[in-house]
């Protein structure tokens, strides 16, 4: 009985084992870079086509030599920079949406009678094709609005999850990718193959103030009788903190202090907080946490612990400091404002067809995690909408759309260095898109995230 009993469940534990294998794990196996077994398919493959949302290609395989000579074949990237951290390439090691679909897109996935026919006639077979999400004209917008900037761009429908966008420049042509290889891997001060939207750490500024805001929200609940009076500095023991320009912004409330971004204000409620609660809030928006992301990321930083000193507290909670943050995880929380407090679980492949144009696998849409209570999201977005009427972003108040958002100006040095952000949402009718935008190294004073942010809204909202 015992034995039957011990028998009965290691069966069990093997049958899961292998259910969780095939789910889970076999997909990061089979798509894995060090899996030759996969590349070895190329020989006797013809790559699979990857396409834009509205079904234009955006990456292929020119199939010049024969059927069964593959050796000539070239893929070929029809936009050339503008989708070369998205699409990836397939040469000195894999990149984007070429690695996270190597498998598929090297596999036919057809059924067995097709593949013995296509022996028989010595045909060569073709892999799978990727669908994504990816919209040409936004990530046309979004590449054209980062001109002239490093930086990076990340947009995606806050209703359904969908990545529309994902930009990272200075980029590369990956069409001339074997030419231009030595030069990208000896040029350290560019990094031209990191994804500075998904992989870049970058100092958030005022944009955190949404995560010091939501902390002051939960630990008070009479926060709309917030008051403040600012002139321009905020005294501490040892240290004192300025707004921009030491501006003095006078009488204020909570919604006027997140509008105009007063880091007097934002200091002095930091200061106050329960360190261990505002810990408590940062994870739960995916700060110091893995992000439901398919393609290679970085996580977001919160450093605060017990032991923080003042200092530390009151940097953090403006946004400077040793936190971190990616433009895709900031999306993500715009993302899940705007969805009263849902974030929808980003994806960026939409469907996969094999050669016979049987659709393979579809990625369903799917709410990841409440990040904050419906109230507190509401009560964010008319924050997030006093910034653009009146705010630090009110260079988007005049559009045809409304427009909800966070700006962010993070010092990084003593040369009046700054990272320029902007993270929000815009909607007209029915229609709504979020994302962050960050520009990297720029004077002192520049707000060039927004100008970028609003050149993207018009093109998707017009």
């Amino acid at each position: 009985m015992v034995t039957t009993i011990v028998i009965t469940l290691i069966f069990t534990f093997m049958i899961g084992y292998y259910a969780y294998f095939v789910i889970a794990t076999s997909p990061k196996i089979l798509n894995n870079t060090y899996n030759r077994r996969i590349d070895e398919n190329a020989s006797s493959v013809i790559r699979g086509t990857i396409y834009s949302r509205s079904k234009k290609r955006l990456a292929y395989t020119d199939t010049k030599g024969t059927d069964n000579d593959l050796t000539d074949d070239t893929r070929e990237y029809p936009y050339g920079n503008v989708f070369s951290h998205a699409v990836g390439i397939t040469t000195h090691g894999k990149y984007g949406l070429e690695k996270l679909c190597n498998y598929d897109l090297l596999s036919s996935q057809t059924n067995a009678l097709e593949k013995i026919i296509n022996d028989f006639s010595n045909t060569t077979e073709r892999g799978c094709d990727v669908y994504t999400t990816l919209s040409v004209s936004t990530q046309k917008a979004a590449y054209h609005s980062l001109e002239g900037y490093k930086g990076a761009v990340f947009v995606m429908n806050p209703d359904t999850g969908a990545i529309l966008s994902m930009v990272s420049r200075p980029s590369y042509n990956p069409n001339t990718i074997d030419d231009i290889w030595d030069e990208i891997i000896n040029d350290s001060n560019d990094s031209r193959l990191v994804n500075r939207a998904t992989q870049g750490k970058y100092i958030p500024g005022s944009i955190f103030k949404i995560l010091t805001t939501l902390e002051y929200m939960k630990e008070n609940k009479s926060y709309n009788s917030f008051s403040y009076y600012c002139d321009g500095e905020a005294d501490f023991n040892k240290f004192s903190i300025e707004c921009f320009d030491g501006t003095a912004h006078y009488s204020v409330d909570l919604k006027d202090a997140f509008a105009y971004s007063c880091n007097s204000a934002f200091s002095t409620i930091g200061d106050d907080l329960n360190i261990s609660r505002f810990r408590k809030t940062a994870n739960q928006l995916l700060f110091n946490q893995p992000l439901p992301l398919e393609m290679d990321y970085n996580e977001s930083v919160f450093p605060l612990t017990k032991k923080s000193t003042q200092f530390d507290v009151t940097q953090t909670s403006i946004g400077q400091g040793k936190t971190t943050v990616t433009p895709a995880h900031m999306a993500m929380i715009a993302s899940a404002i705007a969805n009263n407090g849902i974030l929808m679980k980003p994806y960026i492949i939409n469907y996969i067809e094999n050669s016979s144009g049987n659709t393979v696998k579809t990625t369903e849409q799917t709410e990841y995690k409440r990040l904050m209570s419906k109230a507190e999201a509401k009560q964010l977005q008319e924050y997030m909408a006093a910034v653009c009427d009146y705010g630090t972003a009110r260079i988007l108040g005049n559009s045809d759309y409304d427009a909800y958002g966070k700006t962010g100006t993070a010092e990084l040095d003593k040369n009046d260095h700054i990272n320029s952000w902007f993270v929000g949402y815009a909607k007209k009718g029915k229609k709504r898109v979020a994302l962050a935008v960050v520009l990297e190294n720029l004077p002192q004073g520049s707000n060039s995230a927004t100008n970028c942010a609003k050149e993207i809204f018009d093109a998707y909202l017009d």
